[in-house]
């Protein structure tokens, strides 16, 4: 066999070469979905590279017709194994079933049944014959309708390999975008070529061979530059579809159409459907509320809502989140509607709330006949008091009367900060607060003695009950005095550390604050041999700590004790009282 040498038996050599070293790595990379594909796929661009520089390179008709047969194995598998390649690396749902993949390959197996016993038809290649190209012996072949029927064929099983790149490239983010660009650009550049070479753009050789290089040298870069064999957006597809499934939420996804095409097995559990039932119907043939609620006609469309819907015969309720699905380049393809069982979180709710509900209505009530009762024996025992004169046993019987309905009015100061179950803080004049309520005190304990020093204004953020919290702190460091004369300061002053928090200190001679009382609060919690004897300090506790403040509990010199309230700033955002 003569051989003719031209700078054309460089090009099919480098394709060659290039698609072993990518068919080396393939193997290295052995383990990771579609390395095998992408491996096997280089080694036959490389057979058919190797072919063609022996049919390019020889001179005599008979081996240039054997090789141009030879070639045709590899030319068969090459379209199949790009598809399945690129099934593999853009994770569909599944790889093609034995019978399928059976069908693909009878088209590369008649391909290549035709090829080599075209001597009998001729309908692969009506002619074949050497000419020459300037120095060059090349072999000029009529194709015949077999043959445009193949490459009909493996254009069109190339193109669905490369529109599921080019569906990647568009709807991935950048990291896979890019690697499914370099795919397709891969799969067209040889192609491509072909193209020119069928229809006569390049009549001497084939640019094909050309087409691979490039391909090659794409590859190349996407592996070693974006790990494309480590990081591909399979293995993201299984994950999703793992996590959407194993998800306790029910999630469907909608196109534009309102038309189901994806759920899990929890929003089957609500559709009383199997999946392949769902997929493809629209979502008002099967949760019609759903999407009456979807496709409601609003200008701001809410993405969370709540939902009744019968399931089993049971009436469900449903949080749901209605999410836009951007793809594209901000393109809005569908959405996501996940729902999220919440009846017994509302069954919770309701119970809570007639619970509270009697509350109120037991509270209101006992206070009511308390106060009229109470009302009844204080007026009995002023009766008395007059009559008989200073009986010691009356005066107890009214002092303990006057304290149930002070205990009275603090209930119903608890029922009004537990009531509404908020605690949105205002604008309080705290320095006016204390000097209204030491004028009421002075009037209630005229034997006292409230030495107040405060500034003009103090302006703080608190709760409304801040005025009752003061005052019960006020009026336990009064009441609770086994002095002669009780002595009550009180300190209004603004901190100088930078926050402007606002400190009132409440100082008493009285035998100060016992050791569980502060423990209690400061805790605020009670056991059955640890609790607060009154109300007065809860409710003073709460009031602080739900206005962002503090209180703590220290003791006087020589005697007695120290409460310290800080209470926050006032904010210029704040409503005014």
């Amino acid at each position: 066999m003569d051989f003719q040498f031209s700078w054309y038996l460089y090009i099919p050599l480098l394709s060659a070469v290039v698609s072993l070293l990518i068919a080396g790595v393939g193997v290295h990379y052995r383990e990771c979905t579609g390395s095998r594909s992408l491996a096997f796929l280089m080694l036959a661009i490389a057979w058919w590279s190797v072919i063609s520089l022996i049919e390019l390179g020889s001179t005599d008709l008979a081996t240039k017709r054997l090789a141009l047969k030879l070639m045709y194995p590899a030319i068969g598998v090459v379209p199949v194994v790009w598809l399945l390649f690129a099934i593999q690396y853009t994770g569909q749902t599944r790889l093609p079933t034995r019978k399928e993949l059976g069908g693909i390959l009878l088209g590369p197996a008649l391909m290549v049944l035709l090829a080599w016993t075209n001597q009998y038809h001729g309908l692969f290649w009506s002619s074949m014959e050497l000419t020459f190209q300037g120095s060059l012996v090349v072999l000029a072949t009529d194709r015949g309708p077999a043959f445009w029927v193949w490459t009909a064929y493996a254009y069109a099983v190339v193109a669905v390999g490369t529109g599921l790149m080019l569906k990647l490239a568009l709807f991935s983010g950048r990291v896979y975008r890019s690697q499914a660009i370099g795919l397709s650009l891969a799969a067209l550049l040889p192609w491509t070529g072909n193209i020119l070479y069928l229809t006569g753009v390049s009549s001497v050789f084939d640019l094909t061979k050309i087409g691979f290089v490039f391909s090659g040298v794409l590859l190349g870069g996407a592996i070693f530059r974006q790990q494309l064999l480590q990081v591909i957006p399979a293995a993201r597809e299984i994950a999703r579809d793992e996590i959407v499934a194993s998800m306790a939420e029910a999630v469907i996804v909608v196109d534009e159409q309102g038309i189901i095409v994806d759920l899990n097995p929890q929003a089957k559990y609500i559709m009383g459907a199997s999946r392949p039932e769902c997929i493809g119907r629209p979502l008002k043939d099967l949760l019609p509320s759903l999407a009456a609620l979807r496709d409601a006609p609003t200008d701001d469309p809410p993405d969370r809502a709540e939902l009744t819907i019968s399931v089993d015969g049971d009436d469900r309720a449903y949080e749901v989140r209605l999410t836009p699905l951007y793809r594209g380049y901000g393109t809005v393809t569908g959405q996501l509607l996940t729902l999220t069982d919440v009846t017994e979180r509302k069954e919770r709710e309701q119970r809570i709330d007639r619970q509270r509900q009697r509350l109120e209505v037991v509270n209101r009530v006992l206070r009511h006949d308390i106060r009229n009762d109470m009302q009844v024996i204080l007026g009995t025992a002023e009766n008395l008091l007059m009559s008989q004169g200073d009986q010691p046993q009356v005066k107890r019987i009214k002092r303990k009367g006057e304290d149930i309905i002070t205990l009275s009015e603090k209930a119903r100061d608890l029922e009004r900060f537990v009531g509404n179950g908020t605690a949105e803080t205002t604008t309080v004049d705290i320095s006016a607060v204390i000097a209204d309520v030491v004028a009421d005190l002075e009037q209630t304990y005229p034997d006292a003695e409230f030495h107040v020093e405060r500034p003009e204004t103090a302006a703080v953020s608190a709760i409304d009950l801040v005025d009752s919290a003061l005052r019960n702190v006020l009026e336990n460091a009064a009441e609770h005095n086994d002095q002669a004369v009780p002595e009550v300061a009180v300190t209004v002053r603004r901190d100088t550390d930078g926050h402007g928090d606002v400190i009132v200190e409440i100082a008493d001679n009285g035998p100060g604050l016992p050791d569980r009382e502060q423990e209690v609060i400061e805790t605020g919690t009670e056991t059955a041999l640890k609790h607060s004897s009154g109300l007065g300090l809860w409710i003073a506790y709460w009031t602080v700590t739900n206005s962002g403040g503090t209180i703590t509990f220290s003791e006087n010199t020589p005697r007695g004790s120290v409460i310290t309230i800080r209470l926050p700033p006032a904010s210029a955002a704040q409503p005014q009282p």
